[in-house]
């Protein structure tokens, strides 16, 4: 975003008094209170989805709803002149979660858990169809034909680079995993679970993570950001914000238990739940992802950067394997 993204906030019937850069947006106070400026992705018809959400959330108590603005011919999304749309948005700030907290930790989670249970709240006509997760099924099988293409692809090129090398050596000990993931699905009750959620309108967040957690003071905890929301498996994002933290503490045992604790203590999971978070943390998803960064970006020039990230999985692999196994 540059300063030319402000000339959308015309288009609204607010008065700002001042903007500053946020992560990839503007923060304004206005007469009306804090909100965010931001590109977005979503369709209007989505975004009018997300607002049911949200206002329904605060209607049960959820107070931190980042709900979008109209503009003024009445419509969530804004364009630009150039063509670029924004969504301005109710805000409250405070500071980014902590991925290195223990404490911080198990406050978000505790704080997923508590919106798990108030995320059942549109009524079965309003997009249960529309807005809704994948058969994870098709999901796992469409992502190892995937990696059995790069695989392929990085066989036949002549000269290899780093990260090349370092993806055909450690393409079996991942690959091994994710078909087992797969295999698993055959014989578990994911899928039950999935339609059991899309009767009841279970929503989940879908794109949880530390970047769309905020502490705002007080024990306050601000999640933000439902643009990816849809009607899926809820603990989809406890799964999402786990293997994020995990990485990056080097899968401690420690903290994987005070993830699940800390969940279990607002909403317990039952046991087709917990075969569904055991499936998820299964799959190897990070070394799917460099591959398909890998093959959807300049084959020419792959970025130093990727090779570290694989390096990095091949010496967690170990830790993982061990966490794993304590929770078959």
């Amino acid at each position: 975003m540059n300063e030319k993204s402000l000339k959308v906030l015309e288009q609204y019937e607010i008065e700002v008094f001042t903007t500053r850069r946020g992560r990839g947006s503007y923060i304004c106070e206005t007469n009306q209170g804090k909100k965010l400026l931001a590109v977005c992705s979503s369709s209007e018809k989505k975004m009018e989805f997300v607002n049911r959400i949200l206002e329904a959330l605060r209607g049960k108590g959820y107070s931190y709803a980042d709900i979008a603005l109209r503009n003024k011919e009445g419509n969530l999304l804004t364009p630009d002149r150039e063509d670029e749309v924004f969504v301005l948005k109710d805000w409250y700030e405070g500071r980014e979660c902590d991925t290195k907290s223990l404490a911080d930790t198990e406050m978000t989670v505790r704080k997923l858990a508590s919106l798990h249970k108030l995320m059942c709240v549109l009524p079965k006509e309003d997009g249960r169809e529309l807005y809704q997760g994948e058969n994870l099924y098709r999901e796992l099988e469409r992502r190892n034909r995937e990696l059995r293409k790069v695989y392929s692809f990085i066989r036949r090129r002549k000269q290899k680079n780093g990260f090349e090398i370092l993806f055909l050596n450690s393409f079996s000990t991942f690959y091994e995993q994710a078909q087992e993931a797969l295999e698993r699905l055959d014989f578990s009750e994911c899928e039950a679970l999935r339609t059991a959620g899309m009767e009841k309108g279970r929503l989940c967040h879908g794109n949880f993570n530390q970047h769309n957690v905020w502490f705002t003071g007080r024990g306050q905890v601000f999640v933000g950001n439902f643009e990816k929301c849809r009607y899926d498996v809820q603990v989809l994002d406890l799964y999402q914000f786990m293997r994020k933290i995990m990485e990056k503490q080097e899968w401690s045992r420690q903290m994987g238990y005070r993830i699940l604790e800390g969940y279990d203590r607002e909403r317990t999971m039952d046991d087709r739940e917990r075969d569904y978070m055991y499936t998820r943390l299964l799959y190897p998803e990070k070394f799917w992802k460099l591959a398909n960064q890998y093959y959807n970006h300049n084959k020419s020039w792959v970025p130093e950067k990727s090779a570290e990230k694989l390096k990095t999985l091949m010496r967690q692999q170990e830790a993982r394997n061990s966490f794993l196994k304590t929770l078959e």
